[in-house]
Parts: C-alpha cells; structure tokens; sequence
C-alpha cells in the first residue's frame, strides 16, 4: 500500500515531526514559491535547527506572558503563526533524512527532526497555553468559519497533547513523547538504511526479466547476482524467479527488514503509547487515536473489519487454492507463502494472457509521468511547467503548478522516484509546505514531494513500469494535488483531512488508471511508440479483480494487527500476534523466522491504531467516484467541483459534510460493497 505523511492539525504539536517545512528568506508582497536550500551540511542543519528552537520557544514564552485581552488576534493567530513559520524555517532540515544522499545529511537531518518533535511536545504540553487558548475561544472573537474550526483544532491538539493533566502527570506525558518521538524517527531511518540483499546463481537470474537483472542486480565474482531486497525489487522478483529457493530466501529477507532492533522500537513504542492513553484517560492507545477519528472507537473498527473479512473469506480461500492448483500441477508437493506472488503472476498469463513483462514495454517512466499529468491538468484546472530549480538530487524533477483560467501560481512538487541507498523505501507523497496566507497577505504556496522507488533504468534503456506502478502514481499524485489545491489561510487547515478520510481522494483516482480511454493515453510502447492494444487493455481489465478478495484479506490483516498491537496491555508479543492474525483473517500461512512488524513502516509513521483508513476511506473513494464514471473521467466540470467540495476545503470541513457537497446527497457505501462483492451490512 502507498502511504502518506502529513502533519495533521490534531497533531500539530506532538512528539513526531515526519516532515517540516522550508529554509526561506523573508516573504516578499507577491512572492510564489520560496526557494528551499537542499545543500545544507549538517552543521548548517544542526544550527538552523536550535535557533528556529529557541525562536519558537520565545515566541510561545510571549504569547502567554501577554497581559493581552485573550482573544483570536492575540493567542490563536500568533500560536498558528509561530507553529507554520517553525515547520517552514525546517522544511529541507526535516526533510532530508528522507532523501539525501549524504549519511551525515541524513543522520543530522533525523536529530533535526527528533529535537524540533520533542519542543512541540513540550510547547503542545503547556497548560499555560492551553488556558490562553481556552480563553480565547471562550471570548467567541473568532469570526468565520475558518478561524473558528482554527481554534477548535488547536485546543483539541493541546488537549490530546497533556496540557490538561496535573503537573506531574504532564511532565510524565511530555517525556514519553519524546521517547516516542525517538522511537518512531529510528524506526524510519533504519527501514530506509536496510541494505539487505539475497545471493542467486545465474541459472536463478535466467527466470528474471533482462532489463531488471541489467538494472537491479549486481554480477559476482562467481558468475553470480546479488539481488538487492526492497520495494523497487520486490515485485519483478517474486514474480518472475522460478527457483522456489530463491523466492523463498527473498520472502524471508523482505520480511524480517528493519531487523530486530525495529521489533525492539516497535515495542518500546507500544509501551510508550499505552502509557500515554492511561495518562489522558484512555484505556488504550487506539481507544486515544480513535477518539479524533470518523470511525470513532476500537469496537466500531473492528466489527467493520471484520464484517468484510467474513464475507470475503471464502472466496480468498478459493483464489488461494487456484494458485496452489497451479504449483501441484508443476509438480510441487507444497504450496508456500513465497509461491503466492509467482503463481497469482502465472495465473493472470495463463487464464487472463496478461504478462507485466509484456505490459511494461508500453509504459516507459517518462511518458506515464508526462501524460498522467496532462490528465490532472485537464481534469482539475491547473497547469504545470518544468522547473529549473535547485533540487537534492540529480533525477529528481521539480514542477510548477498554476490554476489554468487565471494563471494564478499555486504551488511546485517535487518528483524523487529512484531507489537509491539510505532513502525512503516506501511510495508516498510529502506535503512539505502546506498553503497559508503569511501576515503580510501574501500567500505561501504549497511544496510537496512524491518520493518513490520504481526501478532504475537498465543503462541506454528508458525505466519500464508494471501496470501496478502506474496505478501507484495516479495514487501519490491525487495526495500531491490535495496538497496543491487546499485554498484556505491557515496552514493547519491546508494540511491534509481527518485521518480516516485521507487516502479517499487518492484511492478514487486509482480508478483512472483502469480506464479504457486513460490507458490509451498514458501508453506508448518503448519500441513502436503505439499505446496499448485493446485486446490487451480488454485482458488487463478481465484481471483486474483476479485475487482482490485475497488481497483484501491481506490488508484486514494489517489493519487487524495494527488494532490488536494497540489495545492489548502491553508487553505484547508482536510477532505472535501477527502470526495468529494471519490464520485468523487470511488463507494465507505464516512463515516461521519473519517478523513483518519490522518493515512495516505504517505502525511508526502517523498510522499507528489508524491503518484501517485505507479500507474505511475507500468506501468513500468508491462513491465519490461515482460521479465521475457518470460523467466522464476527465469531465472538467466535475473535476472542478471536486476541486471546490473537496480539496479546497480541506480541514474546513468534516469528511461527510464535503462528501455531501460534492455527491449532493450522504455518502452511500454501496459501491464499495458491490466492488468487493458482497452485500452492503444491513442497519
């Protein structure tokens, strides 16, 4: 699954800052996109990092020392001021760890990003604070819509973040925080340092797509590869090696990345977590979490998960056994975990004559980028241009995004879509600067960074995507055009939606990748230059739901265990938990010497207690998408009132209500039912 990290207003000031905002000079009437400087050494680093400290603190000092009337204009404003222009000042500082292609950037960059998350734990701790803000709201001077939900967020923040306990209790609070903190950045940063790798013999690379092998691999002296085990390689190798050793030695190093000192944090943060939902009052971490989520309890989460995986487990069952029958008929007596992925791959060629080998040659890296992006241009209304600007590495491409009617600038992305070692080894969309309207008037406009992992390209040969890949891009860049076009003055309203609605809007364009039209667009085949057959797009599209009840288990799995993990007491035996849901919710076995939880980056990246919004927002992805396939996928009316209802708001708005103004009626969850196959719950 993709993820994303986004600051959220409900943790403006906790422990974790995943990604801050840009190094700039002062705003200037009319100035567009600040430059971020992506050069800094890490003295550079460390020192930008304690002064926008101190500044910070000072500022927070002044605002509740202020014998000021508490109003919005005198404790509202300045706070969000003060928060936006510290995330702001340490954009590339908190960023870097992620991407840079210096260790010592890198390391600096993570001790930023710890320092600058254990401030706004203290600052999000004050009680002095949080009475000016309660103050503030109590004298009803905020006007409008946006400055009251502003208000609103920020005493919930604080509240969340210990303001509210008894003095030892809150240092309490504020310290676990902190550790907290630690744990979750060394979590990261080890997932993106794994440098794990497999050896095969050259018989086992004969299986192995060529471009892959000349790309991916590295030749030993014995004749020999060393398959390098990360997301850029994990699906072309699974796939297509045919020696069940060799999918089975890969299985098992994909899953146990991170390695036991990640089992460890994951632990330490469990305990941590536990904690800390005692101290607010809480029985449990999710019980915490959920208290600020849509889905609103454990048990409510629950009953949806497990509503679905009763219904879909049959059918899992029988898709698994359709690739087991597969194995035995090669002459295999077992059917093994590492199987499942090469033979799902064989069934789609056989039953379906759908290769990735075959699809890829019509989707080089350039052309999907160029034409995915011509797509949201028409559909939303904007305009991108190439930007000659300084960047952190040499393939990363920089735009700049411009509403098509008017001209007007609205922000610049960045694409970072290469492995290379010590970065981020995921696929997610980075909302460096959120919009704000700074003091002045001006308005800062948006940054944000796609940071992915698709395969180098072999040498003198254009980079090939699988059909997947593709899928995955229309993904990140819906996230990068919610953070383009939110259109309100605050930062902490432009930064993102409630959590368990964030992957809706990303999830429904996922669709567009499955069109007839769309494919023949972003299509050309490296040799011939011709898009897609329509048989083959016909064939793809017959396959499209081939093991979706299997796979859909696999993510009850997560979301179950991520539940589990976070309301049982700790010290909690994560591995024995993950193998008894694997049993529980999946067809599928659990191979003894993994531990998954390590790699699984989502539990100490903003989704702990809340992977379950992947399932939760596609129910709303489906039905939103509903409008679309009624009108037409690139129907610039329709695009324009999802622009207007949906990422314009942003925060504004609660999910149903945003939902409601664009579908004209509540969200009806029908549509997600009938993908999946299965009746909706009756109520």
């Amino acid at each position: 699954m993709n993820s994303v990290f986004s600051r959220s207003s409900a943790a403006m000031l906790s422990a974790t800052l995943l990604v801050t905002l840009p190094l700039t000079s002062p705003a200037k009437p009319g100035a567009a996109v600040l430059p971020i400087d992506w050069t800094l050494t890490p003295q550079r680093i460390a020192a930008s990092c304690t002064s926008s400290i101190a500044t910070l603190k000072g500022r927070v000092d002044a605002l509740v020392r202020s014998r000021a009337p508490r109003t919005f204009a005198s404790i509202v404003l300045p706070l969000e001021n003060g928060s936006s222009d510290f995330n702001d000042d340490l954009a590339a500082q908190g960023f870097l760890y992620n991407v840079s292609t210096d260790p010592a950037v890198r390391k600096a960059s993570l001790k930023c990003s710890t320092d600058a998350g254990n401030v706004l734990s203290e600052i999000g701790a004050r009680p002095d604070l949080y009475r000016a803000l309660a103050a503030a709201q109590a004298g009803g001077t905020a006007r409008g819509a946006a400055q009251q939900k502003l208000t609103q967020l920020w005493l919930t923040s604080l509240k969340r973040s210990g303001a509210g306990l008894p003095d030892a209790q809150r240092r309490e609070f504020v310290a676990l925080q902190q550790k907290l903190t630690d744990y979750q950045n060394k979590f990261q940063a080890n997932l993106g340092n794994d440098a794990s790798t497999i050896a095969i013999t050259a018989a086992q690379a004969q299986s192995l797509p060529a471009d892959f092998v000349a790309a991916s691999l590295k030749k030993t002296a014995d004749g020999g590869y060393t398959v390098p085990v990360n997301e850029s390689t994990v699906g072309p190798f699974l796939q297509n090696e045919t020696d069940g050793a060799a999918r089975k030695a890969y299985y098992i190093a994909y899953n146990n990345r991170g390695g036991d000192a990640n089992v460890a944090l994951l632990q330490d943060a469990l305990l941590a977590r536990d904690r800390l939902a005692h101290l607010l009052g809480y029985p449990n971490w999710a019980a915490f979490v959920l208290a600020d989520r849509m889905a609103g309890t454990p048990q409510r989460v629950a009953g949806f998960l497990a509503q679905i995986d009763t219904a879909i487990l049959t059918k899992a069952r029988a898709e698994r056994a359709e690739d087991a029958a597969l194995a035995k008929a090669e002459g295999k007596t077992t059917f093994d975990q590492w199987d499942q992925t090469y033979y799902e791959n064989q069934l789609r060629k056989t039953k379906y004559a759908v290769d990735q080998n075959e699809i890829k040659q019509y989707f080089p890296v350039q052309t999907v980028v160029d034409n995915v992006l011509s797509i949201y241009q028409e559909l939303l209304g904007v305009k991108f241009a190439r930007a000659n600007v300084a960047v952190w590495q040499s393939q990363v491409q920089a735009y700049d995004v411009a509403d098509a009617a008017s001209g007007k600038p609205l922000g610049r992305f960045y694409l970072d879509l290469f492995p290379r070692p010590g970065k981020y080894d995921h696929f997610a969309n980075f909302p460096i600067i959120p919009r704000r309207v700074l003091p002045d008037g001006t308005v800062r406009l948006a940054e944000s960074a796609i940071v992915g992992n698709w395969p180098q390209p072999a040498p003198g040969k254009a980079a090939l995507l699988q059909h997947g890949d593709v899928e995955t891009f229309f993904h990140e860049f819906g996230h990068n055009m919610a953070a383009m076009l939110a259109d309100e003055p605050y930062e902490t309203l432009t930064n993102g939606f409630r959590q368990d609605f964030i992957e809706a809007p990303s999830q429904m364009l996922e669709n567009w990748a499955w069109d007839p039209g769309i494919l023949k667009r972003v299509s050309s085949n490296v040799t011939t230059g011709q898009p897609l057959p329509d048989d083959l797009i016909q064939k793809m599209i017959a396959a499209r739901y081939v093991h979706y009840a299997l796979q859909t288990t696999q993510q009850i799995l997560y979301a179950t265990v991520d539940i589990a993990y976070h309301t049982r007491k700790p010290p909690v035996d994560t591995t024995a938990v993950w193998a008894g849901t694997v049993s529980a919710t999946t067809p599928n076995d659990y191979v003894r010497g993994t531990h998954p939880q390590s790699e699984f980056g989502h539990l100490m990246g903003g989704y702990d207690a809340g992977y379950y919004g992947y399932l939760w927002s596609k129910v709303y992805a489906q039905d939103m998408f509903s409008r679309f396939s009624a009108r037409g996928l690139t129907d610039p009316s329709v695009g324009k009132a999802y622009r207007d209802d949906i990422l314009a708001p942003a925060r504004l708005r609660e999910p149903d209500a945003e939902i409601r103004a664009f579908l004209g009626r509540p969200m009806n969850p029908n549509a997600f039912y009938h993908e999946l196959g299965i009746a909706p719950p009756q109520h």
